[in-house]
């Protein structure tokens, strides 16, 4: 099932459709899929996304089959351009989901937040409440649980009714596990939040704000994590800057051998 052409065009990157969306028309897909009652999810991509989208052809099909995929990378807007169609701009989560959160206080819409160590999401609801103090919070549940408490985490989401559900355990767990209980979760939206309540708890909002003006969050994530992501940044990026110019020189050379039209 493509991305919805509803919300507005998308780029084809590596097979991925990207929507070609700012952070305001962003804003304005999430309103419209919470008004007309979307059935689905929607998500964010990174190189490390578009990777596993290339080796994992169940990750690829979960993105393929979103109601809209945006832009959370630098390295994806490089891939936009040097295939010749830019995206307008880089819209990470962790930032844009404050834009989410105004918008479903705004509107009387609620959410759940699934993911992260227990004091950290404790942390960071604790941090939504301060500034969103009218948003209403259906829940939240910690990352970490087993296998044999799915179905009780699945029945409280489902009690709690959000009208959108933020599962943040990182890639590729929290794309399996929306995929697995899809079916069972009596929830309209859903999302992929990666770090997004890390992200919201910490201390180093600033800083990583900078580093994402700049287009090098994932440089500041790696200085802070380098033995997790040196093979996802230093070997992930270059493969990935690889198989984008492969597809434009193979564009290129389709391209010269079309015949000229008279």
């Amino acid at each position: 099932m493509p991305p919805d052409s509803t919300f507005g065009a998308s780029v084809d990157i590596l097979g991925v459709p990207v929507l070609a969306a700012d952070r305001a028309a962003l804003t304005r897909a999430l309103i419209s899929a919470l008004e007309r009652g979307a059935i689905g999810w929607f998500s964010s991509v990174n190189v490390y996304a578009m990777n596993l989208a290339h080796d994992l052809p169940w990750f690829r099909q979960f993105l393929r089959d979103s109601l809209f995929v945006y832009c959370d990378g630098e390295g994806v807007r490089l891939a936009s351009r040097i295939l010749g169609t830019p995206l307008p701009e880089r819209i990470g989560l962790t930032f844009w989901v404050y834009d989410v959160l105004e918008t479903l206080q705004n509107r009387g819409w609620s959410v759940f937040f699934l993911g992260s160590p227990p004091a950290i999401l404790e942390k960071a609801v604790a941090k939504v409440r301060t500034v969103y103090p009218t948003l209403r919070i259906a829940g939240y549940h910690s990352g970490y649980f087993s296998e044999k408490e799915d179905q009780a985490i699945v029945d409280d989401i489902n009690r709690a009714a959000p009208d959108l559900l933020l599962v943040g355990m990182g890639m590729p767990k929290q794309e399996r596990w929306i995929l697995d209980h899809r079916r069972m979760l009596q929830v309209p939206l859903i999302t992929n939040a990666g770090s997004c309540f890390d992200s919201i708890a910490g201390n180093d909002v600033q800083i990583r704000a900078l580093a994402g003006r700049v287009g090098m969050e994932w440089f500041y994530r790696f200085l802070r994590e380098p033995r997790r992501l040196w093979k996802r940044y230093l070997l992930g990026n270059p493969l990935f800057l690889g198989r984008v110019l492969r597809a434009r020189w193979q564009r290129g050379k389709t391209a010269s051998n079309l015949p000229k039209t008279p």
